[in-house]
């Protein structure tokens, strides 16, 4: 029984799959089902059942697997606290995020570096349903999602926690006949040309919308945002977009963006958070950098 063990348990746990864990580890898949066959004979258990449809505890694993993290969590903070030097934080973050936090983002990146130059730092860009998965499989170890309408079962493995509420709104061109409203309501976007974000939740609000009010002329659809506020900032169409994303867009504060409160359609709010494995060790430098973001948001409201 040694550490290396309790690694690939760890990682097969997370993966559901010998072959993800052992990609994941940079180890060939045949040694690592030969190490953990070892550690089942020496323990005189299953660990896990073996199909095609992937690698699963059985009940006595799931007692062993609980404490194979507790154990990798203590060693974790063991080597960080051997690792910290004077007041400097050491290690690495992985982080993954959509467009739509880049608001205060950069403000707290750049503060964190400029404190703890010693970490690495690792940035990506991925929708909710992507930084969930990254998350599951241990290629992030922290996100900023969407904390709404998720299946239980898809983040029942994930710690989350709200930052921020929004208000979904409107955007419009400071030419719309609908520029000048206080509020719109479904009802006054229908004769609307709509254009919107290629992703899972804008395509889930804007098909909502529709389900409940009818079909809208949708012009097209695109991940490109800059295209589609653009579009909008022209006056040829118009866009449901998170208040949060949008209030700081230089389009909006010189005024050829107008964002406008949907009003009498539910949700009307989204939830925004972070999220991390909940059975994975959060180092220092993760938690530190958890701190910076938080506080620019608080700062943000």
């Amino acid at each position: 029984m040694n550490l290396e063990q309790f690694e690939y348990i760890a990682a097969i746990a997370r993966t559901g799959s010998i072959t993800i864990a052992a990609e994941q580890l940079h180890v060939s898949q045949a040694g690592i089902s030969k190490s953990l066959s070892k550690l089942e004979q020496e323990l005189g258990i299953t660990i896990f059942k073996r199909s095609r449809l992937g690698t699963v505890p059985t009940d006595r694993g799931k007692i062993i697997i609980e404490k194979v993290f507790e154990i990798l969590a203590r060693m974790e903070e063991i080597r960080e606290q051997s690792l910290v030097k004077s007041s400097l934080t050491e290690g690495e973050v992985r982080f993954s995020v959509g467009p739509n936090f880049m608001a205060v983002l950069t403000k707290a990146i750049i503060a964190f570096k400029r404190d703890h130059p010693n970490v690495k730092l690792e940035i990506t860009s991925k929708s909710t349903e992507e930084v969930i998965q990254d998350l599951k499989e241990d290629r992030t170890d922290l996100g900023l999602i969407y904390l709404d309408n998720h299946k239980p079962e898809d983040v029942k493995d994930l710690q989350m926690k709200t930052l921020h509420v929004s208000r979904m709104v409107v955007c419009v061109g400071r030419r719309s006949s609908l520029a000048m409203n206080k509020s719109v309501t479904p009802q006054d976007l229908l004769a609307q040309p709509f254009v919107n974000i290629d992703g899972v939740f804008s395509n889930w609000y804007l098909g909502d919308f529709m389900d409940k009010y009818g079909k809208v002329n949708i012009l097209f659809t695109s991940n490109n945002i800059e295209l589609l506020k653009r579009t909008i900032a022209e006056g040829a169409a118009v866009g449901l977009f998170i208040e949060y994303a949008m209030m700081n867009d230089p389009l909006v504060l010189n005024g050829d963006i107008v964002m406008i409160p949907l009003v009498s359609h539910e949700p009307s709010t989204i939830s925004l958070g972070w999220a991390r494995l909940a059975k994975k060790h959060f180092s220092i430098a993760q938690k530190e950098f958890l701190n910076y973001l938080i506080r620019e948001y608080n700062s943000f409201k």
